[in-house]
């Protein structure tokens, strides 16, 4: 048998980072650029109506930011359909590949839109965008998962993260008006060359052996993408066993052919699919509160009357927090196990909003307690980075096999995108009304009512196959 180099290390770390920077470095810095170059864009907006001889006025500008703004969301619900027509009719590969391309042409088309003045362009580059990210960012997931070893399956698969997490940091820093924010055409730009380098770079990689055995039945081929993935020492024959076994987890179910609405119908029917969807909505639903902070952390620690100064830097400052967390995970995850480590900082992180919500009503009193907020949310980011997020999104694709992962991955994320929206709508107004108690109502006690549904059902999945996973749910 070949042996490895002893670089083989080092190449298979820079094969699965490739991968997660594949999906997220658009993702990461979509999500947060908008967010510290806001007073450019509303200057864009006024001077492109202006020339169309449309007066700018603060609702016109209010009614196009906010369909600028949550058209991502709408976007990314759309797109974790189109995931498993993709991933699973013509492979995880393929579906890579057609939303990263889409994604690098809606990419130019929003720095047209800026040449061009066109606001109505400029959202619709970031929908179609939206719908890719949420495409890629699965395909992503899928190969971190079916393509690792298993014993190193948590820590590739915190890799995603991590480049997430980065890229909303490097997002944050490039909008700031000293950097690129007052230069919108090279802030879009900036992203350009990169989708076209990662998108050449996924030709490269073989489709997941999981997907070459399972759905295609190409013997020959899963063992190519087995040595290229594990290295030239691995068993091949052993790893294509383990995936065999899990193939036989769904056999009596009789999902090859099946479309994807009977595989959704499965979802649901199934005993050991509908705990698992059960599950990892869950866990998801301690990811919701990050998107309120992450992009509105500026206005609530102004509302706890923490200067304006200090509050524009928080967003910096917790996903610093976050990409640091992200790292710790990743070092971490394979000596405490997913079980433990999920349980433990989502515990952390609602401590984390309790201290907030503390800080904020006990400042009042003691005016300097106000910044207790902010090193709230800072913890809040790096608790979240190092356990909450990054497991809780991949978590899925370990509890279901592989027939029905891409499927029970969709209808996870699908209804965690409708809970996002409906509390990032409502935050808000609500923390208007109530202040921070708006935390308690809307992250704090699903997330304490999740912890319970997790510490009773949740199986540790650190250094087991799937088949063995999944047989562990059918008999819960």
């Amino acid at each position: 048998m070949p042996k490895n180099s002893k670089f083989w290390p080092i190449k298979q770390l820079g094969i699965f980072a490739l991968i997660s920077l594949a999906a997220n470095f658009n993702y990461g810095f979509s999500t947060t650029y908008i967010n510290t170059s806001v007073d450019e864009f509303k200057t864009f907006l006024n001077t492109s109506l202006t020339r169309r001889g449309t007066v700018m006025t603060e609702e016109k500008y209010d009614l196009i930011w906010n369909l600028f703004l949550n058209c991502w969301f709408v976007g990314s619900f759309f797109g974790v359909w189109f995931s498993p027509i993709f991933n699973d009719r013509f492979g995880r590969k393929v579906g890579f590949l057609i939303g990263n391309s889409v994604a690098f042409l809606s990419s130019v088309l929003q720095c047209l839109s800026l040449i061009w003045y066109s606001p109505e362009l400029l959202i619709l580059s970031r929908f179609i965008t939206s719908i890719c990210m949420s495409v890629t960012y699965q395909s992503c997931i899928l190969f971190l998962q079916e393509c690792s070893p298993t014993h190193l399956r948590g820590s590739f698969s915190f890799l995603s993260e991590v480049s997430y997490s980065s890229m909303t940091m490097v997002g944050s820093f490039l909008g700031q008006d000293y950097i690129l924010g007052a230069h919108l055409f090279w802030l879009c730009f900036f992203i350009v060359p990169f989708c076209f380098l990662f998108t050449l770079a996924l030709f490269i990689l073989p489709e997941t052996p999981k997907f070459l055995l399972i759905s295609k039945d190409q013997e020959d081929k899963a063992i190519a993408s087995v040595k290229y993935y594990h290295g030239m020492n691995s068993d091949a024959k052993q790893v294509l066993e383990d995936i065999r076994k899990e193939a036989e987890c769904e056999d009596l179910l009789d999902s090859d052919g099946a479309s994807t609405f009977q595989k959704i119908k499965d979802i649901f029917v199934e005993r050991h699919l509908r705990m698992a969807l059960i599950l990892s909505v869950s866990a998801l639903t301690n990811t919701i509160g990050l998107w309120a902070l992450l992009l509105s952390s500026t206005f609530f620690l102004e509302g706890a009357n923490v200067e304006e100064e200090v509050a524009e830097w928080s967003t910096t400052a917790m996903s610093l927090a976050y990409v640091s967390g992200t790292v710790t995970g990743g070092i971490i995850i394979e000596r405490v196990g997913r079980r433990k480590l999920l349980l433990l900082f989502t515990f952390l992180n609602n401590l984390a909003l309790l201290a907030f919500v503390f800080f904020a009503k006990i400042r009042i009193l003691i005016d300097p307690m106000k910044y207790g907020c902010l090193v709230a949310l800072i913890i809040y980011g790096y608790t979240y980075g190092t356990g909450v997020g990054p497991i809780s999104w991949f978590i899925s694709s370990e509890l279901v096999p592989q027939k029905h992962r891409s499927v029970a991955q969709s209808v996870a994320y699908a209804i965690n995108t409708v809970m996002v929206v409906i509390s990032t709508f409502t935050v808000l107004p609500l923390y208007s009304v109530i202040g921070s108690y708006a935390f308690l109502i809307l992250y704090s006690v699903p997330s304490f009512i999740s912890m319970l549904v997790l510490f009773r059902y949740l199986p540790e999945t650190k250094g087991r196959e799937i088949h063995e996973i999944v047989n562990e749910l059918k008999n819960k």
